[in-house]
């Protein structure tokens, strides 16, 4: 055998020739392949679904846990006059003959609340974009003001009331003093740095105080040892979003510099709130028990009002967050989102007792 012709057959079998794929065999490839790819793609995807749910529910859940929080705390303090009993009035030394005087705004004789049921009440002029058919509530109370003492005793006919610092109370916001036996009310004319308060002239702030002070007292002399407050009067209503006015938001619109056209501040407290209903827990026997939870309407008295249920529907704003339009039960009525709404929504809802109310 010819050396030369078995080198190459050792080379051969050393170094076999390299062969393709078959045509079978790389469209089994590319089929295992895009196999593959999907399952990637599809768990990318549901990954990325139960983030954004996950997402829109705790933004709901957040928005809905601060509603409640800061309704539950002022409605909780309904109708609170400082720290005089609850049978005594309140001595009113507003000016109630002046335009801008609006008892249901001022007066805490009248059980320091008040709902509209479905519809924005005296006060819709005033509100950012109401939104109609949901409920409104007026919560009003007083406030404490931390770090305000009396100096000393105040007579009755005094006008003014001398404390140990500067006030830190606002020229024109409404002022309650009271002790055990005795509370009044009265429009500061007394500029926050100073060491007093009066129950003067108060300028272009409404509704202004009785005058003069001498011939409207206090209802007693007070000593050094009496409680200094605002009045807290707040509006909570369904609105326009701050952001977005095509969206809606829990909004508060208080009155902490008087009743004036400009004095009313109206604040965002939670976007997203698209609906608001509230039933009121009613004493219809006298023994500070609910007899009867109601609606605005049907409230006599808002004395006898004990208790407050507040039911909210609150919607995330990510679109295609739930595989087909939500319904849910909500005060007492179902609710199902439009055709075509694939966007989060859920229900909160609190009973909250008048604190000086019940037993």
């Amino acid at each position: 055998m010819n050396p030369l012709n078995l080198h190459c057959r050792i080379d051969n079998i050393r170094h076999p020739r390299q062969q393709g794929l078959t045509l079978v065999e790389l469209m089994i490839a590319m089929v295992i392949g895009l196999i593959l790819i999907a399952g990637v793609i599809q768990i990318f995807l549901s990954s990325q679904q139960a983030y954004r749910t996950q997402e829109s529910m705790s933004r709901i859940q957040e928005s809905g846990r601060f509603a409640l929080e800061i309704l539950a705390r002022d409605i909780r303090q309904s109708g609170f006059k400082g720290g005089c009993g609850q049978d005594v009035n309140v001595n009113i030394l507003l000016n109630q003959n002046h335009p801008d005087y609006d008892a249901t705004l001022l007066d805490l004789n009248d059980g320091g609340l008040r709902g509209w049921d479905n519809n924005a009440g005296p006060y819709k002029e005033r509100m950012k974009g109401y939104k109609e058919d949901t409920d409104v509530l007026l919560v009003k109370h007083a406030a404490t003001h931390s770090n305000v003492t009396a100096s000393g005793n105040t007579p009755a006919q005094a006008a003014t009331v001398n404390l140990s610092s500067a006030s830190g109370i606002p020229y024109g916001a409404i002022v309650v003093i009271a002790d055990a036996e005795a509370c009044d009310i009265f429009q500061n004319a007394s500029n926050a740095n100073e060491n007093r308060l009066t129950r003067g002239y108060t300028g272009d702030k409404s509704p202004g105080n009785k005058l003069p002070a001498s011939d409207n007292p206090f209802s007693k002399n007070y000593g050094k040892d009496m409680n200094i407050m605002t009045l807290s009067s707040h509006i909570y209503y369904v609105g326009a979003s701050d952001a977005n006015p095509n969206r809606s938001a829990l909004r508060r619109l208080s009155f902490p510099l008087g009743t004036g056209t400009n004095d009313a501040i109206d604040d965002e407290i939670v976007e997203g709130v698209i609906d608001m209903q509230i039933r009121y827990g009613i004493d219809n026997t006298g023994n500070a028990q609910v007899d009867v939870y109601d609606t605005a309407n049907n409230v006599g008295d808002w004395n006898r009002v004990v208790a407050v249920r507040v039911n909210l529907l609150i919607r995330g704003e990510d679109h295609n967050v739930m595989p087909e339009p939500m319904t849910l039960a909500f005060d007492g009525n179902e609710f199902r989102a439009s055709e075509g709404d694939l966007r989060m929504y859920q229900v909160f809802s609190t009973t909250v007792g008048i604190r000086n109310r019940l037993p």
